[in-house]
């Protein structure tokens, strides 16, 4: 063999079906045939060369869990603070500012222009210490309130549509303006002290800011007080007790 050392071509790869290498440094192709590093082919061998080594590389890389290239999207959004819902009211209502409503309310009835009636809270007589009526707003209806205000507890009450309102005693009618009469009576009331003096701190009669109401007292009288309410028309009316301080508010539609 003169010394010289014959490279038995290597074993072909199974996945590829070719030799990528050779002992002596040549590249042996799928026929068998080598081609040198010196020979003819040279260029044509690295080429074929490189070729494996990338499809070997893209083989052995398919079920990599590195990084990809492309950074990924975040699909999540950045939180907006939004405001409160239930934020501070931009200012008082319109029956707020008239201060015929401050304080609790205990109970209301629909409106309605059928006769309204409630119990006293106590035996022992209350006392009436003011009476003030006002216009109002709410939640886009207009009416009128009337306002009775008591010391030391809350009366009963009976409230109506009547032809006129009479004085009891007498039993003269009680002149008020409008066309339509309206009677309160409370029991378990008084407008006066031990002594008989007045407990009101506003006049007993008066009229709305509106003009579209007006009211006297009729009559105090063995605990019970006498309230006539005059109106421009019959419409519906619901009765409101408040409390702190005890209060009866009536309201009318207008």
């Amino acid at each position: 063999m003169n010394g010289e050392m014959i490279a038995r071509p290597p074993r072909r790869d199974a996945r590829l079906g070719r030799v990528v290498a050779a002992a002596n440094g040549r590249v042996w192709g799928a026929n068998g045939r080598a081609w040198g590093p010196n020979g003819r082919g040279r260029g044509a061998a690295l080429l074929g060369a490189l070729t494996v080594a990338i499809l070997l590389g893209g083989c052995g890389g398919s079920g990599s869990e590195g990084p990809s290239s492309t950074p990924p999207v975040s699909s999540s959004t950045p939180d907006v603070a939004s405001p409160s819902a239930a934020g501070p009211s931009a200012g008082p209502s319109a029956a707020a500012s008239t201060g015929a409503t401050d304080g609790p309310r205990d109970s209301a009835r629909s409106w309605s222009s059928q006769p309204a009636s409630g119990s006293p809270r106590q035996p022992a007589p209350v006392r009436l210490v003011s009476i003030r009526s006002a216009p109002n707003v709410d939640n886009g209806v207009r009416y009128e309130r009337l306002v009775l205000e008591f010391a030391d507890g809350a009366p009963g009450y009976q409230a109506q549509y009547v032809r006129s309102v009479m004085r009891p005693g007498s039993g003269a009618p009680l002149p008020l303006a409008g066309q339509a009469a309206f009677e309160v009576v409370l029991t378990s009331a008084t407008a006066h002290d031990d002594g008989g003096a007045s407990t009101l701190r506003t006049p007993p009669d008066g009229h709305g800011q509106s003009g579209l109401i007006s009211y006297a007292i009729a009559g105090d009288f063995e605990g019970t007080v006498h309230i006539g309410v005059g109106l421009t028309r019959v419409s519906g009316f619901r009765v409101i007790q408040l409390s702190d301080p005890n209060r009866l508010a009536i309201d009318f539609l207008v």
